[in-house]
């Protein structure tokens, strides 16, 4: 049996533990919950995107040239960046991250994928499965972040598709959604779908006054694109954000019941152990009175 010294500091070990494990806890709830605003407040602008590139393919010539060349890099080398999580004790958010990546690299052919990861804890998996990734860009710690990594990833698909001659550009990645807080999706990223670009020349504007632009409708048509997958990459990685803190989240609630349950038993153990030295003390004494009474 161990004694009430060690035992006691076992206790308050254990406590600091789940002191941290709270701590952890909220901080996960809220950045969850800030990546959630993010995300929802970047559909306004992706919205105003969208109502610019439908002015522009209202004209069937500018519509025929974004579909032509859409369709045209619709084949060809890929590029896959795989979104992860450089800090761990977030469950099976990166095992998930990863089997996107694995289950989107054989969709597209197996060899000859670019991989790109961002948060070293996911690059190591793929290095692990045998995709090691070319580029490793560290996950933004929180909101603040986000800007910052988008650009650094849009330049990369920039880069990708100029210097490397890389025709199409995806993501991996794991999403929370009301089952669970991670499951696998993979997407294309560029170049921008054929059927997006036919749904926004379709759709009916909602007045009759029409926006003017003085830009020529090249310059325009290549600007609006670029702000529509910056937000797709923005709304990627919010997400992707959500995804590994409510895996955190998950997971430090499993360990507070666990560390609870772990309380109880040496809490009954440390009482026991108590109530036996007590016992064995008043024993003692009743002996040593019955000794002198004898004397």
């Amino acid at each position: 049996m161990e004694t009430l010294e060690l035992l006691q500091r076992r206790i308050e070990t254990t406590r600091d533990l789940q002191s941290i494990v709270r701590t952890m806890k909220t901080l996960a709830a809220v950045t969850i919950r800030r990546s959630d605003r993010a995300s929802r407040a970047v559909r306004a602008y992706d919205e105003s995107v969208d109502r610019g590139l439908q002015i522009l393919l209202r004209d069937p010539g500018v519509a025929r040239m974004a579909i032509a060349a859409a369709e045209a890099a619709s084949d060809g080398p890929v590029g896959l960046i795989v979104l992860g999580s450089d800090h761990g004790l977030c469950g099976r958010y990166n095992d998930v991250a990863l089997g996107a990546a694995l289950g989107d690299i054989a969709a597209q052919g197996g060899a000859g994928v670019t991989v790109a990861a961002v948060g070293a804890r996911v690059a190591d998996l793929l290095a692990g499965a045998g995709h090691p990734p070319e580029t490793v860009l560290a996950m933004p710690g929180s909101v603040a972040g986000l800007r910052g990594a988008t650009g650094a990833l849009l330049a990369l698909a920039d880069d990708w598709r100029h210097a490397r001659g890389l025709a199409r550009v995806r993501i991996a990645q794991a999403v929370q959604t009301a089952e669970a807080p991670a499951r696998p999706v993979a997407m294309g990223l560029l170049p921008v779908s054929p059927a997006y670009l036919r749904h926004q020349a379709a759709r009916p504007w909602p007045s009759n006054r029409l926006p003017t632009y003085s830009e020529t409708r090249e310059v325009m048509l290549a600007r609006l694109i670029r702000e529509h997958v910056f937000v797709r990459l923005y709304r990627a990685l919010a997400e992707a954000q959500t995804a590994e803190h409510a895996s955190r989240l998950a997971a430090m609630q499993a360990a507070e019941r666990g560390i609870r349950d772990r309380l109880a038993e040496m809490d009954a153990d440390f009482r026991r152990e108590r109530q036996a030295r007590i016992t064995t003390e008043m024993l003692d004494v009743v002996a040593g009175a019955a000794a002198l009474e004898r004397r």
